[in-house]
């Protein structure tokens, strides 16, 4: 049992694309000023924590997001033991791929997508991936899963530090409270830079 093992997932600091409301998915855009500002005081709330590893999606943002972090929490690191994390950079926690959306904003893809951006913000349950040439959620949810389940297999104990994204992130939080992966809400995600933290026991995730 993993009983001492604590994962800090965070999502990655506010971004350029997200100020304009553009889907990201699986491309980049840099950290705002205030993206940036935000991350720091996550940084100062977390810097008493010592992490054993840092894991990142394969995303820009995420791994500038970590390296913000570890600003504060390798100043007392390499103070105390010499050991200086670094990001260890995971594809399986990237974000969702959005297919033809990634790249515009809600109101483009409104107009040009109406039926599909309708069921995706309102009706998810009706909302058809393959529609906009984008990856199911649910093959999303199962890719995140193959590589927090990586991670656990990997730890047996201590704090481990993962950045990824909000959408991917959201649909973890459903999993563990056996919710269906289209019982996502995307209105509803956690803001950049914020964070969770979870247990691995017994075989199940468990939210602090």
């Amino acid at each position: 049992m993993n009983n001492n093992l604590k994962l800090y997932i965070v999502r990655h600091g506010q971004t350029e694309w997200n100020v304009l409301k553009k889907f990201q998915g699986q491309l980049n855009s840099p950290l705002t000023l205030e993206g940036i500002e935000k991350i720091k005081e996550t940084s100062i709330e977390l810097k008493n924590i010592k992490f054993e590893a840092v894991y990142t999606s394969e995303l820009g943002r995420t791994i500038s997001t970590a390296e913000i972090i570890l600003q504060y929490n390798n100043s007392e690191r390499i103070k105390d033991t010499n050991k200086k994390l670094k990001p260890q950079k995971l594809s399986e926690l990237n974000e969702i791929y959005f297919g033809e959306w990634q790249g515009m904003n809600f109101k483009e893809i409104f107009l040009k997508y109406p039926k599909e951006a309708h069921n995706y913000f309102y009706e998810v349950k009706n909302y058809n991936a393959k529609n906009i040439k984008a990856e199911e959620l649910k093959d999303g949810l199962e890719r995140f899963l193959k590589g927090i389940n990586k991670i656990v297999n990997k730890h047996k104990s201590g704090n481990i530090l993962i950045v990824t994204h909000g959408t991917v992130l959201e649909l973890f939080l459903n999993y563990i409270q056996n919710k269906e992966a289209k019982d996502l809400d995307e209105r509803k995600l956690i803001g950049n830079g914020q964070y969770r933290i979870f247990t691995f026991e017994n075989e199940k995730y468990k939210i602090l």
